[in-house]
């Protein structure tokens, strides 16, 4: 074994290419370089390009609360269902003649034959009114006047819906096949109190929704700014006008089902956040 100058061992290895490192010697060097990689955040694989090796963080911030001034608008909405206690009805005759003095004579007689059955049977004359009345010509294929049509109509309120059924038969049988029936339309008299908890259930219904975007954004929910409403009512809807073809010989009830209806408030309310 051969000595260097300053004394140090040599390993010398036959063949070309000069001096080389020992088997040891070789995988201390690795061992270095591998260490100093993984210190550098570098993977050093056994064959192919080096990889960086990296880590995700998740940049969402929690909620930092409300600046000063801040608010949210939210809307909400209440609904509550009631019985109908009142019916509409319009009912009238249409009568053909000749002449139009004479079809309107008879439309007269009918139309008061009407008005005696619902007075009679407890109908008020405010909750009777004439709704529509004319008069016209009737015209052939030819286009010539083959005689005259009077219609006039009454729109008549009940208020006893028990005894509803048993007025409109009654009073189709005075006018006969002359009769004209337009249709029904249930609805609520007093809303006042069904609308009042609608209004009560949609501002809580707003306030829950706004509680919770408070909540998220990590203020706390304040006091009201502003707030606004709208009602929504239900509207009568009539069915499809029918003209009698032929009436019973006796009397009957007329079946009829009120049903439910539902009255709803929207709200659009605006609060105060705070941090």
């Amino acid at each position: 074994m051969d000595t260097t100058r300053s004394g140090r061992p040599r390993i010398a290895s036959p063949g070309r290419g000069g001096p080389r490192w020992s088997r040891a010697a070789r995988a201390g060097a690795v061992a270095v370089v591998v260490a100093a990689a993984a210190a550098a955040g570098v993977l050093v694989g056994r064959s192919g390009p080096t990889t960086a090796a990296a880590t995700l963080t998740d940049a969402t911030s929690a909620p930092t609360g409300a600046a000063p001034g801040a608010t949210v608008t939210v809307d909400g909405t209440g609904t509550v269902t009631g019985r109908p206690d009142t019916l509409t009805l319009q009912m009238g005759a249409t009568t053909d003649a000749s002449s139009a003095t004479a079809a309107l004579d008879r439309n007269n007689t009918e139309i008061a034959a009407l008005e005696t059955v619902f007075l009679r049977a407890g109908v008020k004359k405010a909750d009777l009114q004439t709704s529509g009345l004319s008069v016209q010509a009737n015209y052939d294929q030819n286009g010539n006047v083959s005689g005259y049509q009077a219609a006039d109509e009454l729109t008549v309120t009940f208020h006893e819906l028990s005894k509803a059924g048993a007025v409109i038969d009654a009073a189709a049988h005075a006018v006969g096949n002359d009769v004209q029936v337009d249709g029904i339309a249930f609805s609520i008299s007093n809303t006042s109190s069904l609308l009042g908890t609608a209004r009560v259930r949609a501002v809580r219904d707003a306030e829950a929704t706004a509680q919770a975007f408070a909540s998220a954004a990590g203020a706390r929910l304040g006091p009201v700014k502003s707030i606004s409403s709208q009602e929504q009512l239900p509207t009568p809807v009539f069915e499809v006008p029918v003209r009698a073809t032929g009436i019973a010989a006796a009397p009957s009830r007329v079946p009829l089902q009120a049903g439910s209806q539902q009255l709803s408030v929207q709200v659009h309310v605006v609060y105060e956040l705070r941090g």
